[in-house]
């Protein structure tokens, strides 16, 4: 089967925040600049903020790969991670736990044969459903944008099978 590239949704956000500590590296360099601010100082936040644009825009994954019976999760600084759909029981929505603080509505959810949850999340959630369920068609769907769009397509081509 051919290999399905999604991108993965913005987290608007993360991006505020890295904008917002980018502000404020600009503000302590002019306050670094004209003798405001200690040099102790200004190299922690310094540090801090490498570490946070590292983790935000190296850790985290750009994008999804579908093939071969697998998801490839793709990251920039780390190496790849593969999921076998092989072993998936169950794609769905976010579920809501009480551990969450926020849960994200884009996010898709698959729960392997050992009930271990991944999550990914695609601008296009119904087309990387779609491209899931394309190499295992066992897994049981309960992603609401992929099957009310399915069932009216159903419906639909069951109507005109009875028009004809």
């Amino acid at each position: 089967m051919e290999e399905k590239k999604f991108d993965v949704k913005p987290n608007t956000p993360v991006g505020i925040f890295l904008a917002i500590l980018a502000l404020m590296g600009v503000y302590y360099l002019y306050k670094f600049i004209y003798g405001f601010m200690t040099a102790t100082s200004f190299w922690v936040y310094i540090v801090f903020l490498a570490g946070m644009f590292y983790y935000f825009l190296g850790c985290r994954p750009y994008q999804y790969i579908v093939s071969n019976k697998e998801v490839i999760k793709k990251k920039r600084l780390f190496p790849a991670s593969h999921l076998d759909l092989l072993k998936a029981e169950n794609i769905t929505d976010a579920v809501p736990r009480m551990a969450d603080l926020i849960t994200r509505p884009h996010a898709i959810e698959i729960y392997d044969e050992n009930k271990k949850r991944y999550k990914y999340f695609p601008k296009d959630v119904e087309g990387f459903t779609g491209a899931v369920l394309a190499q295992n068609k066992r897994i049981h769907c309960n992603v609401a944008a992929y099957t009310d769009h399915h069932r009216t397509i159903k419906k639909r081509a069951r109507r005109d099978r009875r028009k004809a």
